[in-house]
C-alpha cells in the first residue's frame, strides 16, 4: 500500500520513519493532498483499520532489511512475486552491483507503473525485467524462462501482500516452483494471517473492526482465502522443501517487540494478532 509507505516518510518518531521516499509518486492526487496537510494526514491515520498502519511500517521494514543484505552479498537474481508498487529496485539502487530484478504482475499494473515511474523521471535500469503474466493462463515456467530468469543461480524471492488472497493451491504451486526452479539457498519472504483462536479481550475485538473497516473502505479487496496457525508454518515449509530463518508473529508479539518498543514509551499501535512474516530457505534435494 503506498499511501502508508508515503505517510511513514512524514512520521515524527527517527525509529519509524519510513524510508520510502518513492512511494508518494504512485498515489493520486487526492492522497498526496492529504499526505502533504498535517490535518489531514491525522484524520487518515485516525480512518485506518486498527493497527494496520503498525502492521505495514513493521512489514515494510522486515521485507528491506532482506532485501538490503541480499544486495549486500550480491545475490544474482531477486524476484518480486507480484509486485505492484514495490519501489524497492529503485530504492535500493546505490547498493546493486550486478542483481537483475523481475518484476512479476499483470501487464496492466507493470504498464501503469511505467508511466508512473516515467512522470517521475525515475530511470528504470537495465537490470530491471518486468514479466507480465495472466494468472488465468500463463505458468510461471513459462513467463520466466522468456523473461531470462536463471534457474541454476541463487535467488531472493519476494512475495508481499499476496498470499492472503490467491488460494491454497496457489501458495503450493508457488513454493513449488521457487524449490524446483532455484539452488539451495535462495529464499522466500512473504507475510500470512492466521485464525482469531485463542485471541481474545481488546485483541479480538479489534480485529472484529478491522475486518468491518476493511469491508467498508475497501470492497474490492479480495477476502483472505489462505491462512494458516502460525505454529503450523514449520512443519509446513519444511515438508515442501524450506527451511525457516526468521518467523515474526504478532500473536507473540514478536513484531511488536522487534519494531516498535520506544524509550519514552511511546507507542505506535498495537499490531493485529493474526498477522505473520515469515523469510525462509531452499533445503538441499534429498537424491
Amino acid at each position: 500500500m503506498p499511501f502508508f509507505r508515503a505517510l511513514a516518510t512524514t512520521e515524527s518518531r527517527e525509529e519509524i520513519r519510513g524510508r520510502d521516499c518513492l512511494a508518494e509518486i504512485f498515489l493520486s492526487d487526492n492522497l498526496k493532498k492529504i499526505l502533504k496537510d498535517p490535518a489531514l494526514r491525522e484524520w487518515a491515520m485516525k480512518k485506518q483499520p486498527p493497527g494496520m498502519y503498525a502492521y505495514l511500517i513493521a512489514r515494510t521494514f522486515f521485507f528491506d532489511h532482506i532485501m538490503e543484505q541480499a544486495l549486500r552479498e550480491n545475490i544474482p537474481q531477486i524476484v518480486i512475486l507480484g509486485t505492484g508498487y514495490d519501489s524497492r529496485p529503485y530504492r535500493f539502487k546505490n547498493l546493486i552491483q550486478n542483481t537483475r530484478f523481475f518484476e512479476l504482475d499483470t501487464h496492466p499494473t507493470l504498464q501503469h507503473k511505467k508511466e508512473l515511474l516515467q512522470q517521475a523521471n525515475i530511470p528504470i535500469p537495465k537490470n530491471v525485467i518486468f514479466v507480465p503474466i495472466n494468472f488465468v493462463k500463463d505458468t510461471f515456467e513459462d513467463v520466466f524462462s522468456k523473461a531470462g530468469y536463471n534457474k541454476n543461480q541463487k535467488t531472493l524471492f519476494i512475495w508481499e501482500g499476496v498470499v492472503y488472497y490467491i488460494g491454497p493451491k496457489a501458495v503450493d504451486d508457488t513454493l513449488r516452483f521457487i524449490k524446483s526452479n532455484s539452488p539451495a539457498g535462495s529464499t522466500v519472504c512473504f507475510d500470512y494471517t492466521s485464525s482469531h483462536h485463542g485471541i481474545e479481550g481488546a485483541q479480538l475485538d479489534n480485529l472484529k473492526e478491522l475486518g468491518d473497516l476493511m469491508k467498508a473502505n475497501f470492497p474490492d479487496e479480495p477476502s483472505s482465502q489462505w491462512t494458516i496457525e502460525e505454529w503450523e508454518m514449520k512443519s509446513f515449509l519444511s515438508n515442501r522443501g524450506y527451511q525457516i530463518i526468521d518467523h515474526l508473529r504478532a500473536k507473540r508479539d514478536d513484531i511488536q517487540r522487534k519494531y516498535f518498543k520506544f524509550s519514552d514509551g511511546s507507542s505506535v499501535g498495537c499490531v493485529p494478532a493474526v498477522f505473520g512474516l515469515v523469510h525462509a530457505a531452499v533445503t538441499p534435494s534429498m537424491n
